[in-house]
């Protein structure tokens, strides 16, 4: 602690903790490589180590204490994906402007103690590794980021995750997840557009309050999320356009707060797949299995149909050259009510009918893809 003099310092190849103040207040410090074996940095370990610029944490840290990187000078930080705590303020006052995040989930500070906060911060990049499943609260505030991708496994993003991010100009919540936090996106003033998946059945206070420069708010909920006026206090509702599954605009016009914006747009919600190429596995009529690669298809979207919630689609048995069969399946809201056979009063062409604990629409829908068989 506190040798003013020291440029570098070798660790001992099977150091497995870096103990509280280690090297305070190093203030030459300029290059350390840290163990493969290291799981924990505690407390302040490097807090004031103004030079030091560069430090590679490696698969296998666990822990980091608060202050830790306190007022160094990296600009650069990968969190590897073992790292389960972080402490309070562990890289406050670094001149950081790249991040790579890998923990699957990991416990931090909150607010004006998040391991990076500051409301100055230079952070322009901020890379989630595709295991992360919770993102932390609080735990981009005050980045410069103009783009985030948010992986597929995250299930869960914390309050006030990405809050005043205000150079944010999209983001959308990953399919998966079930509430968006409060204050999340909260003064991202340059935010343009924002998607909810169908996933999402709770939008928590000041979700999206005071981004002004809202464009677009792609809502794909069958059923409108229940909200108060703060979830979108300062969005301008004249001008943000509120795009909505096609057939459920009537239950969004019917909302409290919803019903507030003036453009409410159905959009089909199908998934589409025109340049990737996919694998899809099918039984043929002789029951046979088969695999093909596919491009140029797409899931049709699903009528909606008042009682009932529409669960999948599922394909049947058929010849791939006559294209693939495939049947909705519904669940009825109220199963002990439900008859075996249900007519859509608003098409009276669409019949569900009772299959077990589930309904299958009787119109089947058949559609080709493009592609070639794999043996």
């Amino acid at each position: 602690m506190n040798c003013t003099n020291l440029k570098s310092i070798n660790l001992p190849a099977t150091q497995k903790t870096l103990p509280v103040s280690f090297l305070e207040g190093c203030t030459s410090l300029e290059s350390i490589e840290l163990p493969a074996t290291l799981t924990t940095i505690s407390a302040d370990a490097f807090y004031g180590c103004m030079k030091l610029a560069n430090v590679n944490l490696e698969e296998g840290l666990t822990n980091i204490g608060l202050r830790a990187f306190y007022n160094c000078k990296l600009t650069e930080i990968t969190i590897p994906s073992t790292v389960t705590s972080i402490g309070n303020s562990a890289f406050k006052g670094n001149p950081t402007t790249t991040i790579v995040w890998k923990p699957k989930s990991c416990t931090i500070g909150s607010d004006d103690s998040a391991p990076f906060y500051s409301t100055n911060s230079q952070v322009t990049s901020f890379t989630f590794g595709d295991s992360v499943q919770v993102i932390p609260a609080y735990l981009c505030k005050y980045m410069k980021i103009e783009s985030i991708a948010i992986p597929a496994t995250v299930t869960s993003i914390g309050q006030s995750a990405f809050m005043y991010c205000t150079n944010l100009k999209h983001f959308e919540f990953p399919q998966g997840i079930k509430t968006v936090a409060t204050s999340v996106l909260e003064g991202c003033t340059a935010l343009e557009e924002v998607i909810i998946p169908s996933s999402v059945t709770t939008i928590n206070q000041d979700a999206f309050y005071n981004c002004s420069a809202l464009q677009a708010i792609r809502n794909y909920a069958y059923t409108p999320q229940t909200i108060t006026e703060r979830v979108v206090n300062n969005v301008n509702k004249q001008t943000c356009i509120l795009y909505v599954p096609m057939d459920y605009i009537d239950l969004y016009q019917a909302k409290a707060v919803w019903c507030d914006f003036i453009n409410i747009i159905g959009v089909a919600t199908d998934l589409q797949f025109e340049e990737q190429t996919v694998q899809v596995s099918y039984l043929k009529q002789d029951e046979s299995l088969h695999y093909m690669e596919a491009q140029k298809w797409q899931i049709p979207h699903a009528p909606r149909i008042e009682g009932f919630t529409f669960l999948k689609w599922q394909v049947l048995p058929g010849d791939l050259a006559e294209g693939i069969v495939l049947q909705a399946v519904y669940e009825a809201n109220t199963p002990t009510e439900a008859p075996a056979v249900y007519t859509n009063p608003a098409n009276p062409a669409q019949k569900l009918i009772r299959n077990g604990n589930v309904y299958i629409l009787s119109s089947e829908k058949v559609y080709s893809v493009m592609g070639q068989e794999v043996k």
